[in-house]
C-alpha cells in the first residue's frame, strides 16, 4: 500500500511541482479521459406515447448513484436520512450529450475493481418527495417509491413517467472510452379510454370520466429480470382514489363509430395492480356505490348524454347525467404497459346499484408502450 502511494506521488509531481501531497493524490485519475460518461436509452420520453428511443430523450433527467461491486461500498451519490430519498448525481442533456448537472460532480473510473451503476428518472426534486417520490438504492433491496395524484382534475401535481435503469460490473477496462449505457424500464402503466355505442342509431356525448377506487401509492422493488406487477408492494387500504380522464375534447359526441374519448398524449399514469370490480347485486339485492367505496370496489363515473334518434335516454338537451360502470382490469396492469379501453355505451347504473338501459361491458387489450399504436384495443359494453 505504501509503495503504491509513493509511485503515486512520483508520477505526478514532475508536473504539479508545487501542489501539496494531499493534492497531487487527490488529482490521481481524475483526467477528462478517465471520467465516468453516461448515456440514457431505451427508456426516456418526452411524450409518455412515443416510442422511445435514443432521438428523444433530451428533455428529461436522471439520477445516478453506483456502488463498488466487492463490497457494495457508495461511489456515487448519497445515501437518505431516515424518511427521505437517496440523493444520486444528476445526469442532464447538454446541447448533444449527456453530462453531470454540477461539474463538481463527474465521478472517475476507480484504479481497479468494478462499479455497478443505478439511474432513477426523473432526477429528484423536493417537490417530487413532497409529492410522495423517493428512492433507496443503499440498501440491500433497490425501491422506487411513488404516489400518483389526479393531475387532470385541478393543480395537485403532475405524475411522470418514472424509470429505472441498472449496469453492473463496469471498469474502465472494460467500458474503455464509452459512455456507460443506462437502459431505462417504465414502473407505471398507462391506462386511457376510446369511446362507442351499441348501435349506430345510439348517440352519446361524455362531458368527464372518472375511476374511483384504486390503489395510488407503493413501492417498486427492482427486480433481476423484467418489472412485473409482483415488483410493487402496495396497501388495500391506499384503494379511495380518484383519476380524472383527460378527454380527447371538451364533450366527446360518437354513435357506434370508435372515437377517441382520451387525450392519447395524456394517459392515466397508473400504480400497477389488480383492481376488484364493484359487484352491483348480491343475493339478489342491488348493492349501492357507497358500500362499494367502503369496499374499495373499482368503477367508472361517467357524466353524459345518450340519445337514440332525437330522443333522450340519458341526460337531457340541458343537462348531464352521471352514470356508473363496475370497471376491472382482468388480470391487471402490467409495468410498462398501455391499456386502451373501449366503452361502449348502452347504459350503466345509478348509485343505487340499479341499472339504466342496458349494463355496460368491458373489452380490452393490452400493448407494449414502444407499439402503442398496433391495434390494441379492449371493448368495454355499456
Amino acid at each position: 500500500m505504501k509503495i503504491g502511494k509513493i509511485l503515486a506521488m512520483a508520477a505526478v509531481a514532475t508536473v504539479f511541482a508545487s501542489c501539496s501531497n494531499e493534492e497531487e493524490l487527490a488529482n490521481v485519475g481524475k483526467s477528462e479521459s478517465n471520467a465516468i460518461r453516461f448515456a440514457g436509452i431505451s427508456g426516456l420520453s418526452d411524450t409518455r406515447t412515443t416510442p422511445i428511443g435514443t432521438h428523444n430523450l433530451t428533455s428529461t433527467n436522471f439520477d445516478v448513484m453506483a456502488f463498488m461491486s466487492s463490497d457494495n461500498a457508495l461511489f456515487m451519490g448519497g445515501k437518505h436520512v431516515s424518511g427521505a430519498s437517496d440523493h444520486g448525481v444528476k445526469i442532464v442533456y447538454k446541447t448533444s450529450a449527456w453530462d453531470y448537472d454540477d461539474p463538481d460532480k463527474v465521478a472517475y473510473w476507480p484504479t481497479s475493481g468494478d462499479v455497478d451503476f443505478y439511474a432513477v428518472s426523473p432526477a429528484i426534486t423536493n417537490d417530487l418527495i413532497l409529492q410522495g417520490f423517493a428512492y433507496d438504492m443503499t440498501s440491500a433491496a433497490k425501491t422506487i417509491t411513488y404516489t400518483t395524484v389526479d393531475e387532470y382534475k385541478s393543480s395537485k401535481g403532475t405524475n411522470h413517467d418514472v424509470m429505472y435503469a441498472v449496469t453492473k460490473g463496469r471498469n474502465k477496462e472494460n467500458n474503455g472510452t464509452m459512455a456507460v449505457q443506462m437502459n431505462f424500464k417504465h414502473i407505471l402503466s398507462q391506462v386511457v379510454f376510446k369511446a362507442k355505442t351499441t348501435s349506430s342509431i345510439l348517440e352519446v356525448d361524455v362531458e368527464n370520466v372518472k375511476i374511483h377506487n384504486f390503489v395510488h401509492s407503493g413501492t417498486f422493488t427492482l427486480p433481476e429480470g423484467e418489472p412485473a406487477m409482483s415488483n410493487w408492494s402496495t396497501s388495500p387500504d391506499e384503494a379511495v382514489s380518484i383519476a380524472t380522464v383527460k378527454l380527447n375534447a371538451a364533450n366527446v359526441k360518437t354513435n357506434n363509430a370508435v372515437v377517441n374519448l382520451s387525450d392519447m398524449n395524456s394517459p392515466l399514469m397508473m400504480i400497477p395492480q389488480k383492481l376488484t370490480k364493484w359487484s352491483t347485486y348480491s343475493a339478489g339485492t342491488a348493492v349501492p356505490k357507497n358500500e362499494a367505496d367502503g369496499k374499495k370496489e373499482c368503477y367508472l363515473e361517467i357524466s353524459m348524454k345518450l340519445k337514440q334518434n332525437d330522443s333522450y335516454l340519458i341526460g337531457s338537451a340541458t343537462g348531464y347525467k352521471t352514470v356508473y360502470v363496475p370497471f376491472d382490469n382482468a388480470t391487471g396492469w402490467e409495468p410498462g404497459k398501455r391499456y386502451i379501453y373501449t366503452l361502449i355505451f348502452g347504459g350503466g347504473y345509478d348509485d343505487h346499484g340499479e341499472p339504466i338501459l342496458s349494463p355496460i361491458t368491458f373489452d380490452a387489450a393490452t400493448a407494449d408502450w414502444a407499439d402503442a399504436s398496433a391495434g390494441a384495443d379492449v371493448n368495454v359494453n355499456f
